[in-house]
């Protein structure tokens, strides 16, 4: 299934969970540094959330901010968690794509009224 651009199935390996996030986060307006760690994408994350919450009027850009704080918030786990628990890690990563594909879906309603239709 697809929103938009975006991938909503996980990915069911951790290399294709970076290269998801990694699209993801260039989505955002943000470069990206040649094979980021988590820590790195967690980072660029909480870049673009500051760029939302300047944001102050806009309820959509409110929204995504929380979501993508949230995914920041999974990625700093998987940094932590390192090659220790990778079902954890996986976890932790699938997360962070759900709640960015959350976050995105927030700034595409407020530009299209219409409900994503689902391809399937």
């Amino acid at each position: 299934m697809t929103h938009g651009d975006v991938e909503t199935t996980p990915p069911l390996d951790r290399a294709g969970a970076f290269t998801a996030l990694e699209r993801a986060v260039q989505w955002w307006g943000t470069d990206v540094p040649e094979d980021p760690g988590a820590g790195e994408l967690a980072q660029l994350l909480d870049e673009i959330v500051e760029r939302l919450h300047a944001d102050q009027g806009n309820d959509h850009s409110q929204s995504a901010a929380k979501l993508l704080t949230k995914a920041a918030e999974a990625l700093r786990a998987v940094a932590r968690l390192g090659s220790l628990l990778p079902v954890i890690s996986l976890w932790h990563l699938r997360t962070a794509l759900r709640q960015e594909a959350d976050a995105r879906g927030q700034l595409a309603s407020q530009s299209d009224p219409q409900p994503a239709t689902s391809l399937l």
